[in-house]
């Protein structure tokens, strides 16, 4: 197949822009998809309905977890198997994440709806947005299987090398949300429910995109006599889906202990948080699809045992990520001002949102080198290494950097704690990678999750 070639024999550059190109769009969708709530709730003037949502986010993680934990385990595991030309573990592979997504979001749904009582407090709310992130919740969870399934398909769809249809997908998903937020918002005045619906909705289109593209594809399989529960069908896609799903959950997390630390310092601190969240997502999102676009081609090229080609992959691609997120994190520090203002008009809480997204963006440039460490890791299938890697910055390194800071520095402690976790981060995760480049110099390329481990 052209792809395969393409992950072959390609210049870096073709592949940026034949696979990562369509990523990042994705993953600038995805921004807009998650700003959109934010900047029209923000139109309403209620810094309320902005908090809430704010701590609501680790469900959203969550939710997000889970269709990464299947999607990215089924893209890698797919693509590994293309570079080994097994064929019909490709047809397995992929109806297990069909399955396997519906089942893990109907369990969700449940969990959320029945632990709210105990879910918002935990969360941080208060008497103030309390109703808010209720209403909020209750609709995400009742989409959350049918949104898991589009975000699961999203990414194993990439597996053969063509993001295209990802993309269609995901920008008609994205159009949708975008165009019913006004409406729905402050049309129909549902405010946070609103929200939600629009959400809800956006993904259930590109749920039905991602259904028609997969069942025309070559290989792929949407048939439940495919799908397996056998361990060397559904281990392979939970182990190699985790590190990039267990990052994503602590990630949620480590929000909701951020916004319980943030909290007390008031509401509208809560919401600046939230503005700045918003706005420097573009930086992290972006260097993410450089990445992520070319995960396929390192598998592919892993499942080959061609290190050369490998090692070319990893060490230009990863170059470009790191002069994206320097010249990314340039424009974002002279223009703060009128990115957070953007979202929010009010100057008493845009002045805590512009320092807060000094913090966001100051650690951009190692980012790079983070991302595409755990990428590789990932890729190539070290189940271990690149789970710690993805929990590091989400977690294991930031929740304690973040009580350190605060306690020390007070909020100053809080906006700046993330700098300070992408460094220590980022030199842990380069000594993994230099482990494991070492044994795979000393045994044979290709293993299973039970001997990478």
């Amino acid at each position: 197949m052209a792809n395969e070639k393409a992950m072959r024999e390609s210049s870096i550059g073709k592949l940026l822009l034949t696979m990562s190109l369509p990523v990042i769009i994705v993953m600038v969708v995805q921004v807009f998809y998650n700003v959109a709530d934010v900047y029209f709730i923000g139109k309403t003037g209620d810094a309320m309905q902005i908090a809430a949502i704010s701590l609501c986010s680790p469900v959203f993680s969550a939710i997000s977890a889970f269709n990464t934990l299947i999607g990215f385990g089924g893209c890698t595991a797919v693509s590994i198997a293309l570079g080994e030309k097994r064929f019909d573990m490709v047809r397995r592979y992929s109806s297990f994440v069909v399955y396997s997504a519906l089942i893990l979001g109907l369990i969700l749904t449940a969990a959320i709806l029945l632990g709210m009582p105990y879910l918002l407090p935990f969360l941080g709310t208060n008497e103030e947005t309390a109703d808010f992130a209720k209403a909020y919740l209750q609709i995400l969870a009742l989409g959350a299987p049918l949104t898991i399934l589009g975000g699961a398909l999203g990414n194993t769809v990439r597996a053969d090398g063509d993001s295209k249809n990802a993309v269609i997908a995901s920008l008609s998903g994205t159009f949708t949300n975008i165009a019913l937020d006004p409406l729905f918002i402050s049309g129909f005045h549902w405010g946070v429910r609103g929200a939600a619906f629009a959400t809800v909705i956006g993904n259930v289109v590109s749920l039905v995109l991602l259904l028609r593209a997969v069942s025309k594809k070559e290989g792929f399989s949407l048939t439940i006599k495919d799908f397996s529960l056998r361990p060397e069908i559904s281990l392979r896609v939970l182990g190699l889906g985790l590190p990039m799903a267990a990052g994503t959950m602590l990630m949620g997390f480590s929000h909701a202990f951020g916004n319980r630390l943030t909290v007390t310092y008031g509401n509208d601190v809560v919401a600046a948080r939230s503005v700045a969240g918003k706005a420097g997502m573009l930086i992290p999102m972006l260097i993410m699809g450089i990445c992520m676009g070319v995960q396929p081609a390192i598998s592919y090229n892993f499942g080959a045992k061609n290190k050369k080609r490998l090692r070319q992959i990893v060490f230009g691609v990863g170059l470009v990520a790191v002069c994206v997120g320097s010249v990314l994190a340039l424009l974002c520090f002279l223009f703060r001002r009128e990115i957070v203002m953007a979202f929010i008009n009010d100057a008493s809480i845009a002045d805590i949102g512009e320092k807060m997204m000094l913090g966001t963006i100051v650690g951009a440039p190692l980012f790079g080198v983070y991302q595409m460490c755990s990428t590789y890791l990932q890729g190539t299938g070290k189940v271990s290494y690149a789970t710690t890697t993805s929990l590091l910055r989400q977690g294991i390194v930031y929740i304690p950097v973040l009580y350190a800071m605060e306690a020390l520095f007070g909020l100053t402690g809080i906006i700046f704690c993330q700098p300070v976790t992408d460094v220590i981060s980022t030199v842990v995760a380069l000594i993994f990678c230099k482990i494991w480049n070492r044994q795979m110099n000393q045994t044979p390329l290709t293993k299973t999750v039970a001997e990478t481990l």
